[in-house]
């Protein structure tokens, strides 16, 4: 057979592309609120990292044999895994619930089975629609100072109680709020 007899079915040249492009992607609960959220790109890509199980938790590291012990370094009561250190540990808890209680979402505080993507997927229905985003930043925020508390308890040997890192996290969205993430400034004004 020859190649000149062979007769090719003509592609629509676009839709071929465009459904190329997608192959092996996959669509995430919650990305496109994470990458709405008004919050600085750096703690976008560690919340991504978060809600994919990427950070290096001491139980990640000593799965890769880069450690012996996996305790929590808030608690020292469970291994840290990326759920427990940001959602689970009774000292993150306490943290969410004191950073919601004034701003009335007390009852939208981790409970002890919840994971981090569907405490916050849950979470975000509890405001109203208005202050999703506000609440989102909220979130983003206090998870990033949660890892920042975690790692100054791991490299400098220095701890905070969760009144302190309160004063951090409220102190953090006031600097956030100067540097442009307006939103944040409607919950920042109920909680004082």
């Amino acid at each position: 057979m020859k190649l000149e007899n062979i007769q090719l079915q003509p592609l629509e040249p676009d839709r071929f592309v465009w459904r190329a492009y997608f192959i092996g992607w996959t669509n995430m609960v919650g990305a496109k609120e994470l990458w709405r959220a008004a919050v600085p790109p750096k703690v976008k890509f560690f919340f991504w990292l978060a809600l994919h199980g990427r950070l290096w938790t001491a139980e990640r590291r000593k799965s890769h044999g880069l450690q012996l012990q996996a305790a929590c370094a808030l608690c020292d009561q469970h291994d840290e895994t990326t759920d427990h250190l940001l959602c689970l540990c009774v000292y993150a808890r306490e943290v969410w619930f004191r950073l919601l209680q004034p701003i009335g979402f007390h009852g939208a505080a981790p409970q002890q089975t919840s994971t981090l993507l569907d405490w916050w997927q849950l979470g975000r229905t509890s405001p109203p629609q208005a202050l999703r985003r506000s609440f989102d930043s909220m979130v983003l925020l206090a998870t990033w100072c949660l890892w920042k508390e975690r790692n100054r308890r791991t490299f400098d040997r220095k701890s905070r109680t969760p009144s302190e890192l309160l004063s951090i996290i409220m102190e953090e969205a006031d600097a956030w709020i100067g540097a442009g993430f307006a939103s944040l400034a409607l919950l920042t004004a109920q909680a004082a």
